[in-house]
């Protein structure tokens, strides 16, 4: 094949135009380095343990918490926060003890199940290594039978070999 007044042998490959090679790498800078859009709520509508009390959420998921664990305390949190709105609008005084008390037992029960996750976590993570532990050495002890039969079978082998003149 001839390009550009050259001839390419088979071991060659074509040149490629370089506009070709920077436009990939153009699009996946422009990827890596675009600003991500975050949208917050406002600070001062929240209650003063809301932030720490969805740490502690966040914390127990974390730990290894399934989402059924963590759901019933995502559900307290919802249920504070729409008493929040409440008292905002009317009985502050009431309300504002109600919301106190679930954000006080949702980082209670987190703390909890954050103690439990991490605990079935690290027992998870040891029976892992252990099995991939007792794995290898059966395979290890397979191995080794196997090349034990393998050259007891060549030996007997070689005793039972005739040899006829010819």
């Amino acid at each position: 094949m001839w390009r550009s007044g050259r001839r390419l042998d088979d071991c060659q490959l074509a040149p490629v135009p370089r506009p070709l090679i920077l436009l990939p790498a153009v699009v996946l800078l422009l990827i890596a380095f675009r600003a991500a859009t975050v949208s917050s709520q406002a600070q001062g509508q929240l209650p003063p343990g809301f932030g720490q009390a969805l740490v502690a959420v966040r914390g127990a998921e974390a730990a290894g918490a399934t989402p059924a664990e963590v759901a019933p305390l995502v559900s307290l949190l919802n249920n504070a926060l729409q008493l929040n709105r409440e008292a905002q609008a009317g009985n502050r005084t009431q309300l504002e003890v109600q919301v106190s008390n679930q954000l006080a037992s949702v980082q209670s029960q987190a703390g909890q199940l954050e103690g439990v996750a991490s605990q079935r976590t690290f027992m998870d993570d040891v029976i892992s290594y252990l099995a991939g532990g007792v794995g290898a050495l059966v395979a290890t002890v397979a191995c080794a039978y196997l090349f034990s039969f393998w050259r007891r079978y060549r030996v007997k082998r070689t005793f039972q070999m005739r040899i006829y003149r010819k």
